[in-house]
């Protein structure tokens, strides 16, 4: 039998972490709110139409070959609560950042590695898989089979040690290139 309370403490601080690196960043105007299924703050949605009250929608990025967008919605704590206890729940509204080729900089712990890379290091690539819902962190010469056609690409440019101690868990930082 299901009980909400286990859920809660199965869950607690499970989720992604980050931060925005940008001075300046657009974001998409009025945001959107979350439509079938949770997302973890700082990985990649697309827009999915508008709900009755004709407010935008989006969910979790769907096929690695879309353009999307960052969520980034500011984390309000009430609680005294760890910042890996934060994500945007169905029907939540959400802020939505525009992605600047060489400018949309931010830190995530929505990371892996792919296969043979043994440490993340500033110069490697990386693109976001929406089966794992993670960024696949690649040696630039040999990426990872889906980066040739990913339409969210990135930079490292700050490694995990780069990042060390600014949350509970390792984050690194990209820029987009794409």
């Amino acid at each position: 039998m299901a009980s909400t309370i286990l859920t809660a403490l199965t869950t607690a601080g499970t989720h992604a972490v980050g931060s925005l690196n940008s001075l300046q960043v657009k974001t998409l105007a009025n945001g959107a709110k979350v439509k079938t299924a949770a997302v973890d703050n700082f990985t990649i949605v697309e827009l999915a139409g508008f709900n009755v009250d004709g407010e935008q929608e989006c969910i979790q990025l769907a096929t690695v070959t879309k353009k999307g967008y960052l969520i980034a919605s500011p984390e309000q704590r009430y609680l005294n609560e760890e910042i890996d206890h934060f994500y945007n729940g169905i029907g939540d509204a959400s802020r939505l950042v525009v992605q600047e080729i060489d400018y949309t900089r931010y830190e995530t712990s929505a990371f892996s590695k792919n296969a043979g890379l043994v440490t993340i290091v500033k110069g490697n690539v990386a693109h976001f898989d929406p089966a794992t819902k993670l960024y696949i962190v690649s040696v630039a010469g040999s990426a990872h089979t889906a980066y040739a056609t990913a339409g969210n690409k990135y930079l490292v440019v700050a490694d995990e040690t780069d990042c060390a101690g600014n949350y509970t868990k390792s984050t690194i930082r990209l820029m987009a290139t794409i």
